[in-house]
């Protein structure tokens, strides 16, 4: 793991008077309300069962339905370099935050390469899209259950 290359505990944000140390400190990998708690809400809602958390396959997906070979990842824009609009560039530490972003979205392509490779179809949803489109989100994760050949799918990337 890579160590904050500044004095974190007494770098201010733009988030109020939280330091950046007690800024990422309530960055969630899982479990977070914004992407993992909306996805379960819009699951529940939509009677879509059969679903494992954070099943232990290459690249821990969110959710997956093994039974039709599915992983669901959600990304948060920030942290996997969305260029949505929603996604700010740090001012502080830039080179440190461009190069944690290029190999968290190096290390998505090789996991859906695994994936797929070991038959899964993958679906990546963008933040802002489970935020905007969540009827667009359910709609592409039933097709891509439904299907039988191994494929990716990506909400809310250009083209989407």
């Amino acid at each position: 793991m890579t160590r904050w290359p500044g004095n974190a505990s007494a770098e201010k944000t733009t988030f109020g008077a939280l330091s950046r140390s007690e800024l990422m400190v309530r960055v969630r990998s899982f479990g977070n309300k914004s992407t993992e708690g909306k996805m379960v809400e819009l699951l529940r809602a939509a009677r879509i069962t059969g679903r494992r958390r954070h099943l232990s396959i290459a690249g821990k997906p969110d959710f997956s339905w093994p039974k039709e070979r599915v992983a669901v990842f959600l990304h948060g824009c920030f942290w996997h370099g969305h260029t949505c609009g929603k996604n700010v560039t740090p001012k502080t530490n830039e080179e440190f935050w461009q190069r944690k972003i290029r190999l968290n979205r190096r290390r998505d392509r090789r996991v859906t390469r695994q994936l797929i490779a070991e038959g899964w179809k993958v679906l990546r949803i963008w933040e802002c899209w489970l935020q905007r489109k969540p009827a667009a989100c359910l709609q592409k994760l039933r097709a891509l259950r439904a299907q039988g050949s191994s494929r990716v799918a990506d909400i809310g990337s250009p083209g989407t």
